[in-house]
């Protein structure tokens, strides 16, 4: 079995390229409407929307999903601006 990761990502950005588990989201906004978009994929283009947090102050969110959920291309992290900091944890199945 994989090791669980950890990936920051600042702004918008790939967090892992490849099939993994998604377990947790810590999303950690600068400004009060801030939010997170958390995508299947590479990009928003083509990747498949999996959830929005966001912020109605300026203070951590955070999402445990458990036993994780399935991602099957990758991890895309679309921030609302560059002041946003999303910590992903996953597990690569590749």
């Amino acid at each position: 079995m994989f090791d669980r990761r950890w990936v920051i990502v600042k702004g918008d950005g790939v967090a892992y390229l490849g099939a993994c588990i998604l377990y947790n989201i810590i999303f950690w906004p600068d400004v009060a409407t801030d939010y997170v978009d958390i995508y299947d994929g590479r990009d928003t283009v083509s990747g498949k929307k999996f959830c929005r947090l966001e912020a109605d102050v300026d203070r951590t969110r955070h999402l445990n999903l458990g036993d994780g959920v399935s991602f099957d291309v990758g991890i895309y992290v679309d921030g609302a601006d560059t002041g946003v900091e999303t910590t992903i944890v996953f597990t690569p199945l590749e």
